[in-house]
């Protein structure tokens, strides 16, 4: 078979959620590569995302510098763009944010086309908002979202509205937030993308948490959760994890609040999320005071 006959049969099982089929035809298209710089570069990248997703970061990190190396000896700028920004994805994962941001910060020196720089700028957003820094979030995230629509980019429209809104919903701007998340969610699906569609409920079940709507919450976390455990995506399942539990105890349900938080804070410390387990550390040291 054609080695981009290999690619397109992995990016369509990618799509369908089959990810061992999708890993196996990249595989294949990356052993015929070749000189093929390109190629090369992209299937490796590909690959990173999706072990990425697996919260695999070691090999994700390693197939992405693989793709960045690739690029770069080949003076590909839009290839080496995208391989730093896989490269920045896993070090946000782990909160090694001043490992990703210079990465980041490299895309603009290395190529104009908005899909890629609006990708960073959305990566620096998430960055600058988990640091607190609300202003600069909001004008990276606005930024992206003006490059996304200029390149016809619906699946980063769809990122930028959902951590726009993340933003707003950790700065206690609940509606706000619910507004974006549910722009997202349909951006989302307009992108037929199912792993952001389940991060913009995940991200909406908190929103509508804030608001008052309890019941509405848990029935969208664990909407959520059930996807993110369906495709072993163990970062995220931690999160909808801990969301529960956060849930459970603003219900006086401390005890499924604890059994929520414990469940998240192993898989937590197994995959690495080292912000994620100072978070559910602290929740249930605070509960057992």
């Amino acid at each position: 078979m054609d080695p981009y006959d290999e690619l397109d049969a992995a990016v369509i099982h990618e799509r369908q959620g089959e990810i061992d089929d999708a890993l196996a035809h990249y595989r294949a298209a990356e052993s015929m590569a070749g000189a093929d710089a390109w190629l090369l570069s992209e299937v490796l990248r590909r690959q990173a995302y999706l072990h990425h997703a697996r919260s695999e970061w070691e090999t994700s990190l390693g197939l992405a510098q693989r793709a960045t190396t690739a690029a770069e000896t080949a003076k590909l700028g839009d290839q080496h763009a995208e391989a730093l920004i896989a490269m920045a994805w896993v070090h946000v994962a782990r909160g090694s944010f001043d490992a990703a941001v210079p990465e980041l910060e490299k895309v603009a020196t290395l190529t104009e086309d908005h899909r890629i720089t609006g990708l960073a700028l959305h990566n620096l957003g998430a960055i600058a908002a988990e640091r607190g820094d609300w202003e600069l979030a909001r004008g990276q995230f606005m930024e992206s979202v003006r490059r996304f629509q200029s390149a016809g980019y619906e699946r980063g429209v769809a990122l930028a509205h959902n951590n726009f809104g993340r933003a707003a919903l950790d700065h206690g701007n609940f509606v706000l937030a619910a507004d974006l998340l549910q722009q997202a969610v349909s951006s989302a699906k307009k992108a037929a993308d199912p792993e952001l569609i389940a991060l913009a409920t995940m991200n909406s079940a908190e929103a509508l948490a804030g608001t008052g709507d309890g019941a509405r919450a848990e029935a969208l976390a664990n909407e959520a959760l059930a996807h993110f455990t369906a495709v072993g995506n163990g970062w995220r399942r931690v999160e909808c994890e801990r969301l529960l539990g956060d849930l459970a105890m603003q219900n006086d349900r401390a005890d499924t609040a604890r059994s929520w938080w414990s469940s998240a804070l192993v898989t937590a410390q197994n995959i690495g999320a080292q912000l994620e387990v100072a978070k559910l550390r602290e929740r249930l040291r605070s509960d057992a005071r």
